[in-house]
């Protein structure tokens, strides 16, 4: 008798897991991808569309990578980490399949918080809608043409509608190294037959040109910028690829600094503070008075004092 009820006890305790698990499985959508959720590679996506009802941007793959529209590149490595996402994504058991429950989560066609469309090689498209959110990095969506709704593993910031933060952020940067930078109107930094930089001709503080040109071989813009702002600055840079041109404009009630380049149209927001260590006066970029020059250094100074010492005895 013990025995019997033992068994049944334990039967019921394994009922009670299986029920407990499928509730999970419903309520968070995890699990395997669901079938023909949003069918599509990866690899062979040439077009991404992301829509609100006020704004959209897009997005498409060319010779060089991808680029927004117009021909501005676009962060390829940003794009990738989508698509890949979108492809992987996990909702093995639907919340809904209503229509007025797709209309309330806001994953309709004429209600929805973003609408992606993927393009494909040979025409094909695929559509995703994505609505509210039911918990932290999870967002509802609906395929277009299906009727079930899921709660996937995605957020909507993470499909952002405005272009500039599709931005690839490094399109300003120069091509291979920098040989030679001038500022118009004031010092022209070169690299000398050693790699040292000269400043105007004559020896520069090293640690300072080489910040310097960091600063240009290094540089990222915050996104794209309007037409606003008085010129605060022009250079001269000269790289790998030969001689271009970069403007710097100040708009002074909001602090903020743009940029455009003789390589790229368009102007471009990028830090205060960046743009505040590029636009240097040439002081900043002498040595200082306590530096040694080349030919002054500690062993030069001994052997001076050697041939002092002799010439007395």
């Amino acid at each position: 008798m013990n025995t019997r009820i033992g068994l049944l006890g334990g039967l019921l305790a394994v009922q009670a897991l299986i029920v407990a698990g499928l509730l999970v499985a419903g309520s968070t959508g995890g699990g395997e991808a669901a079938e023909g959720l949003l069918p599509f590679e990866p690899a062979q996506a040439v077009s991404l569309n992301i829509a609100t009802d006020e704004e959209e941007v897009a997005l498409s793959r060319g010779e060089d990578g991808w680029e927004l529209d117009g021909g501005l590149p676009a962060d390829d490595g940003k794009v990738g980490e989508v698509l890949d996402k979108l492809a992987k994504v996990s909702a093995a058991w639907p919340v809904a399949t209503s229509a007025a429950t797709a209309e309330r989560f806001e994953v309709t066609e004429d209600s929805f918080q973003r609408r992606l469309t993927i393009g494909s090689e040979g025409g094909g498209t695929a559509t995703l809608f994505l609505g509210s959110s039911p918990g932290y990095r999870r967002v509802h969506a609906r395929a277009a043409g299906a009727d079930e709704v899921y709660s996937i593993d995605f957020s909507n910031y993470e499909a952002p509608t405005d272009a500039g933060q599709w931005l690839d952020r490094t399109l300003l940067r120069p091509e291979g190294e920098v040989a030679a930078v001038s500022r118009e109107g004031g010092w022209s930094l070169t690299s000398g037959e050693e790699g040292d930089w000269l400043v105007d001709g004559a020896a520069a503080d090293q640690e300072a040109a080489d910040k310097l040109i960091g600063r240009f071989e290094d540089l990222n813009v915050l996104g794209i910028a309007g037409n606003e702002g008085e010129p605060g600055g022009s250079f001269s840079v000269r790289d790998d690829a030969g001689d271009y041109r970069l403007d710097f404009f100040f708009a002074e009630e909001e602090d903020d600094y743009s940029v455009s380049s003789s390589r790229v149209e368009g102007r471009f927001e990028i830090a205060t503070y960046v743009a505040e260590q590029m636009l240097i006066e040439t002081e900043d970029l002498l040595p200082g008075e306590d530096e040694p020059e080349p030919g002054d250094g500690p062993d030069d100074a001994g052997e001076a004092e050697a041939e002092v010492t002799g010439s007395a005895s």
